[in-house]
């Protein structure tokens, strides 16, 4: 049982941490062949070039400064290594965006991303190359609204690099997912986006707490080439 004060209440630290990491957190030492990439919504009409209402300053700087170069780097070492690469692709298949998850339907319409066209295209500094894995998802999460559970599973996946946008939220919801359904995931921190700093570091926090280990390029990128794995942190 957690400590508690004289008067039965969790004491602070305690209380923070009912989950403990160091127990959540274990893994076995990464297997790139059981190791795969997914890449959240690193497309067109999620990724944006200029800064705007829906997209200020600091998300592009970021997207454009920091991950769209680490995307680079990691899946280069990715394939090197023999880890899969996978890419969700957030959009409709319909037209009117009817086979979406309804708070998503205006938004496809607005921005015309229906799967397969350009809108919902991987952005060209990180297309896909042959062999990797493009899937639709028709809402936040990649676990409920594609298919990435059973791909994963036919591919011999047991570790999962999350990466790509919005950090707190399709990132995030398809990461707890994946912790639920018992993959070892790994946020790559420097490859994800979100609309702050703010944002992105509590995000890393709640992500860190328990469901995922919080990781570099460069870390994940030696874990790859065979380095030891880090501490839970």
């Amino acid at each position: 049982m957690p400590p508690n004060d004289s008067n039965g209440a969790l004491l602070p630290y305690e209380a923070e941490r009912m989950i403990r990491p160091e127990l959540a957190l274990a893994r076995p030492p990464l297997d790139p062949a059981r190791t795969a990439v997914v890449v959240v919504d690193m497309i067109n009409h999620q990724v944006p070039r200029e800064a705007s209402a829906r997209a200020h300053g600091y998300f592009v700087d970021r997207l454009a400064n920091t991950v769209i170069p680490a995307h680079q780097r990691l899946l280069a070492a990715a394939r090197e290594h023999g880890a899969k690469v996978v890419y969700l692709v957030v959009g409709a298949e319909r037209e009117d965006g009817s086979d979406a998850i309804r708070p998503f339907q205006e938004m496809f319409r607005i921005n015309r991303a229906i799967i397969g066209s350009a809108a919902c295209e991987v952005i060209p500094e990180i297309a896909p190359e042959p062999g990797d894995i493009c899937l639709p998802k028709a809402g936040s999460g990649g676990f409920s609204t594609s298919r990435l559970d059973s791909c994963l599973r036919n591919l011999g996946i047991d570790h999962v690099l999350y990466t790509g946008v919005v950090t707190n939220a399709c990132v995030l919801l398809t990461l707890g997912a994946g912790f639920d359904l018992g993959y070892y995931g790994y946020l790559v921190t420097d490859a994800t986006a979100t609309y702050s700093q703010r944002l992105q570091d509590f995000t890393e926090e709640i992500v860190c707490g328990y469901m995922a280990l919080t990781v570099t390029t460069d870390e994940i990128i030696g874990q790859l080439a065979g380095t030891p794995a880090l501490a839970v942190r």
